[in-house]
């Protein structure tokens, strides 16, 4: 598809056998079927039998062309969907267990956890702007929550999870710059170091580059990525969805530490940050060493 076979009807999906090619390997993945209810605490509509069944040309128009990116995505960058998988599983079992457990980042960690499993189901089906736009709540909620517990406020907490009052990302961040045993950590690291700004340190460049998907701006579009209507496979933009993934989600355990010193790091994180250093100003391994060190 390009510009040219742009059209402004409903899509819906080929009519035509020959419009469509059967899987020939990983056939685990043509597989479509109900789970049990028995595997779910609460079941929606559980025990009763379909009665509004979607119409075809509907069910084609909305899943035919994210599916064709799904299988696409896992012919051909299958180690990255792997790491995506194992990433938010190495997130899901650090975290706090239960509110209990933290005061201040229980739910934070947990909306957290809910982005860092949708982004991936949204990128592998080829939408890769949502994708990432779903990475900046999870930084932004991690920051908010984080400079919250330095700053000991329960009550403005208990708010901002009450929805009665909106914590803003740049005042979080700059609570964060002000603590005075994380600014003796951003001077040990140099440069802006973590919470910088005027020059913006990672976490605040960090949540610029994804604002820039988050609000579709120019060169971030659905457009600017497929160019084409879509969804459709691009494997360049899934794998900048996955390194954006990996940036933030090693941000995101630095702020959980900060708010949770219970916090282990997995294992399976640790190569963030050597990786991240690429990006970070060459930083990584130290931020790495500050707050999770070896040994």
């Amino acid at each position: 598809m390009d510009e040219r076979n742009l059209n402004h009807e409903l899509p819906s999906g080929p009519s035509r056998p020959e419009d469509r090619e059967p899987l020939r390997v990983g056939l685990f993945r043509a597989q479509r079927q109900y789970l049990a209810d028995h595997v779910f605490a609460i079941v929606s509509g559980g025990g009763e039998p379909p009665n509004d069944v979607v119409l075809r040309e509907a069910w084609e128009g909305i899943m035919d062309l994210p599916t064709d990116v799904l299988l696409r995505t896992t012919d051909f960058l299958g180690k990255i969907v792997d790491d995506l998988h194992d990433q938010w599983g190495g997130w899901v079992h650090s975290m706090p267990g239960q509110p209990g457990d933290s005061g201040f980042m229980f739910e934070p960690a947990l909306d957290a956890s809910d982005e860092f499993q949708a982004a991936p189901f949204a990128a592998i089906h080829g939408w890769y702007r949502q994708a990432t736009a779903g990475l900046r709540n999870a930084l932004e909620a991690m920051v908010c929550g984080s400079a919250l517990a330095v700053r000991n406020d329960t009550a403005r907490y208990t708010d901002w999870r009450a929805g009665s009052y909106e914590p803003k990302f740049g005042n979080a961040v700059e609570s964060l710059a002000t603590d005075q045993r994380l600014a003796s950590i951003d001077r040990r690291l140099g440069s802006a170091g973590l919470f910088g700004r005027n020059p913006d340190g990672i976490v605040r460049d960090t949540y610029r580059k994804l604002c820039r998907y988050a609000h579709s701006r120019a060169g971030h579009t659905n457009y600017d990525l497929w160019q084409s209507n879509g969804p459709v496979f691009i494997g360049k933009a899934f794998t900048q969805f996955w390194i954006d993934y990996c940036d933030a989600m090693a941000l995101c355990y630095v702020l959980l530490k900060i708010g949770w010193p219970s916090l282990v790091l997995p294992e399976v994180a640790r190569p963030l940050f050597g990786w991240a250093s690429q990006r970070w100003d060459g930083i990584g391994e130290a931020v790495e060493a500050e707050f999770f060190p070896k040994g």
